[in-house]
């Protein structure tokens, strides 16, 4: 049964910049932000402006909130000063109703570095990410196949640009 628009709940979001010397994952960045929260306002408050990060992209997140909480949790991510034990900054941007436009507002994410590689005599697209997982394309007739590695393949990676 879906909710009318007026009895569903209204929620903020939030575009932070990450700064810092690593890339962390959705799971990490809220751990930190739940206890930065905890920490500064108590549990019941806590439940009530309710914080979940919806995406990570690189350096920059949008993170969720109850309306009418949203500066309450802007305090608490500026009160974070590490991120699973790596010093790290938290800095709101913008805050949007929707995630559209906070997703238009976001600078374009270029830690992906895009490369040619040659596997058992066929020639593949390569992209590397920087948290080192690699994705590699194979040319077909039709579209591009993803073809799938094993360790032992990564060590014979040779990357002409």
């Amino acid at each position: 049964m879906r909710l009318r628009p007026s009895m569903r709940e209204n929620f903020r979001y939030v575009l932070v910049r990450i700064t810092s010397d690593s890339v962390f994952e959705s799971r990490d960045l809220y751990r930190s932000i739940a206890e930065s929260v905890v920490s500064l306002y108590g549990d019941r408050i806590t439940a009530q402006i309710w914080p979940s990060v919806m995406q990570v992209s690189g350096s920059y997140a949008i993170i969720r909130c109850r309306r009418g909480l949203e500066h309450d949790l802007e305090t608490a991510l500026c009160a974070i000063s590490q991120i699973q034990g790596t010093p790290a900054a938290i800095h709101p941007l913008r805050t949007s109703g929707t995630i559209r436009t906070l997703k238009e507002k976001m600078p374009l994410c270029t830690e992906k570095r895009s490369a040619k590689a040659v596997i058992s005599g066929v020639p593949c697209d390569v992209v590397v990410s920087m948290q080192g997982r690699i994705d590699l394309k194979e040319k077909g007739i039709y579209h591009e196949i993803p073809r799938y590695i094993t360790e032992e393949d990564t060590e014979d990676l040779y990357y002409d640009e």
